[in-house]
């Protein structure tokens, strides 16, 4: 229930009012018209996409093309159905035209390969702000799993400002955790004793890794009474997670694993375990997620797998809207036992059968 505070809190409800989901989805609908013309008032690739001839025939009754002020005719998130997606085709071929700030402006730019092509490769440029929501989400989201006095590795990329390891990091010290920054390591191994000995040496308690590296790590110290006696949780993400992997960490270190989905695209923060570990609650103030069917695009009910697609409502550098991920999950029925009204994506797939549109 600690992000349901913090999301009440930012979404700007009274003090002591409980989140509900009729407050948080007029919220999303606020902010999803606001992205919609913020991108089309200052993209040219938005701008054309968002304002084509009969796009808003089903919002407001119309046929003809409407300005970027026309948004507030989406009557309710259902509408958002009706806007065409993004790809990461689209990301890499466009990308610039997505950019709805000057360059002047940019504090970061993330340059990724496009799987499985041989095209150019996708940019996501973030303002400093932008990143500042990725902090204040692990600020918020994180004291499920850590807290003060915890002693928390850092083994992703952290090498550069905003890398997912330092915006990580940050909010990590403001929960009051100390944060090891000690970087991604070689998937060859030739690192692990390196990491292993700051584990022992600096008492680590938690921290995030990708599951394959915590899984090699764990296996590597099986049966060291130092880890494990120190180990109480660790955040895995980045990569998918298998249940294999998740049992060899949590048998060799006698400690709980938290999954997150997330990517750079998104911000890097998605959705995130719970302490009932049932799973993932998205960032639903700052994204808006769908399920669709990869095939006809049409958005599938709750218990159905399918695509995930989202739209970011509070990113300025370079908002994304309706972006098909090439990810598949569903949309876990009923409410978290968690006690959480925050929706729940079920386990992500493996990204090796992720598509590319």
């Amino acid at each position: 229930m600690i992000v349901d505070d913090w999301i009440a809190e930012k979404i700007g409800l009274p003090d002591g009012e409980a989140l509900t989901r009729e407050a948080l989805e007029a919220w999303q609908l606020a902010r999803l018209r606001e992205t919609l013309s913020y991108a089309a008032a200052r993209s040219s690739f938005y701008r054309e996409r968002l304002t084509e001839p009969g796009l808003h025939s089903s919002f407001d009754g119309s046929s003809s093309a409407v300005d970027h002020n026309n948004f507030r005719s989406l009557r309710s998130l259902s509408d958002a159905a009706r806007l065409p997606f993004t790809t990461p085709r689209d990301l890499a071929e466009e990308g610039i035209r997505m950019v709805c700030i000057p360059a002047s402006q940019v504090d970061r730019i993330v340059t990724l390969p496009t799987t499985g092509t041989t095209g150019p490769p996708k940019r996501v440029w973030f303002t400093g702000a932008d990143q500042e929501l990725m902090i204040d989400y692990i600020h918020h989201g994180l004291p499920v799993m850590t807290g003060p006095g915890d002693v928390f590795l850092v083994l992703m990329p952290c090498e550069r400002p905003g890398s997912v390891g330092e915006l990580v990091a940050a909010g990590v010290e403001r929960i009051g955790s100390r944060a090891l920054r000690v970087g991604a390591i070689p998937a060859d191994g030739s690192r692990d004793g390196e990491a292993l000995e700051i584990m022992r040496r600096e008492g680590v308690t938690t921290g995030l890794a990708t599951a394959p590296t915590a899984a090699r790590l764990a296996a590597k110290s099986a049966g060291d009474a130092v880890i494990a006696g120190n180990m109480r949780t660790i955040l895995l993400s980045a990569q998918f997670i298998s249940d294999a992997d998740r049992r060899v960490i949590e048998a060799a270190w006698g400690c709980k694993a938290y999954e997150h989905y997330g990517m750079t695209e998104m911000g890097l923060g998605g959705a995130m375990a719970c302490e009932v570990r049932a799973g993932y609650h998205p960032r639903e103030a700052d994204l808006l997620f769908e399920i669709i069917d990869p095939d006809t695009g049409e958005v599938l009910p709750e218990g159905e797998y399918g695509e995930i697609v989202f739209t970011t409502l509070t990113r300025r550098a370079m908002p994304l809207i309706r972006y098909r991920t090439g990810d598949f999950s569903r949309w876990i029925p009923g409410r978290c036992p968690c006690g959480s009204v925050l929706k729940r994506l079920g386990k992500v797939a493996d990204r090796a059968e992720r598509k590319d549109y």
